[in-house]
């Protein structure tokens, strides 16, 4: 069989290498490109704050910045939080390694092979989606430029970055100097958000499937057994059965806490982050503003339903094996095994959670609560 890592998670090793973030790669290497990162990015965030400190008191300048600053910091948090746990990521891999080497028949083949079809789908998407917003942002960027080439004007089109910044250099002088910097800057942290976003729920769909095979196995505990066969028998076979999805059920559930406490913590910071951004990019009024922030508001968007729809199909899963457990024709069981599904379907009523360092409980009922803050804390700046 292929190793999963290369035929549904080869994306996920090559973002997560361009940014130093692989834990297999020359440790040399990974230094170099880590240090590149936090340069670059530092003084993305850096040169914004200095705007904000030498220039004159303005509540719209700093809502200009900030725009962009959350989501340049949301970014070197996500970033930071991979590096503290790259340990983590040797883990995660070897759990898969060991998920698909306990498969016993083809059709939990299929369900894995699919949801590792589905973690691929997923990072592709991201990708793009990721990769548009930032190429129309170097667009409008350049778009004067591009205009005064294919529809020129007795006098240059006025030039102007994309984000305020200082530089100590005279902008208009060195506006490619700074532009170029700034694309740099936007490239990293779409290679960032990219490659941490699509990692996490690509190892998320996975564990959708470990619940789904869990489900599989328990819906199947009783297929073996017919009326000719003793009841020591039927014991044994139901018993080795039972085993056998428990352990994936198990499986699932160490994963998914693997997940949880690896990247969890984050995303409560993350979340405020998110929320505050989207409230700030409503508040614009100018034509090009409101062009720019609805390219952000797109990335939030995205990032808050695949979020909470993780969180939500966790929630569905594990719900799923449960329900599996109750439709189980128990009552074609010897009595021992009968007890065996009794204690299980105990354990198993209250259904796994993912929750943001027991802050925030991933799910749609959260992602309707991050929309609604988000247009409050706009209402307010509105009022304000």
């Amino acid at each position: 069989m292929e190793l999963p890592e290369e035929q549904y998670y080869g994306l996920n090793r090559i973002f997560l290498s361009l940014i130093g973030l692989w834990p297999y790669d020359d440790i040399k290497t990974r230094f170099i490109r880590i240090m590149l990162w936090l340069l670059i990015c530092s003084l993305m965030i850096v040169t914004q704050w200095i705007k904000i400190c030498i220039s004159t008191y303005s509540s719209d300048l700093i809502l200009n910045i900030l725009t962009y600053n959350l989501l340049l910091i949301a970014c070197s948090v996500k970033y930071i939080t991979f590096f503290a746990v790259c340990e983590n990521i040797k883990d995660i891999r070897a759990c898969i390694r060991s998920n698909w080497n306990s498969l016993k028949d083809n059709q939990e083949n299929e369900i894995i092979c699919k949801h590792g079809l589905y973690g691929k789908l997923f990072t592709i998407f991201i990708a793009v989606s990721f990769g548009s917003v930032i190429t129309a942002y170097i667009l409008i960027q350049y778009s004067p430029i591009l205009f005064d080439i294919i529809m020129p004007l007795n006098t240059s089109r006025p030039r102007k970055l994309l984000f305020d910044g200082e530089y100590f250099i005279d902008s208009e002088k060195y506006f490619f100097v700074i532009s170029i910097h700034m694309c740099i800057g936007l490239l990293a942290e779409l290679m960032c958000a990219t490659a941490t976003e699509s990692f996490t729920l690509a190892n998320a769909v996975h564990a959708f499937g470990l619940f789904k095979i869990a489900s599989y196995r328990m819906k199947h505990v009783l297929d073996e057994v017919n009326s000719t066969m003793c009841a020591t028998k039927k014991y044994f076979v139901t018993r080795n059965k039972l085993i056998a999805a428990v352990d994936f059920h198990r499986r699932a559930l160490e994963f998914s806490e693997l997940l949880r406490t690896s990247f969890g913590p984050a995303y409560i910071v993350l979340i405020v982050l998110g929320i505050c951004s989207t409230s700030i990019n409503l508040f614009h009024v100018e034509v090009i503003e409101i062009i720019k922030s609805a390219f952000l508001i797109v990335v939030n968007v995205i990032y808050f339903v695949l979020g909470n729809y993780a969180g939500q199909e966790f929630i569905n899963s594990d719900t799923l094996y449960y329900n599996t457990i109750c439709k189980t024709n128990w009552y074609n069981a010897p009595i021992k095994t009968q007890k065996l599904i009794l204690f299980i379907l105990q354990k198993t009523t209250k259904c796994y959670k993912v929750d943001a360092a027991g802050m925030f409980i991933a799910c749609l009922e959260g992602l309707a609560t991050s929309f609604s803050m988000s247009f409050s804390y706009f209402m307010v700046l509105y009022s304000v």
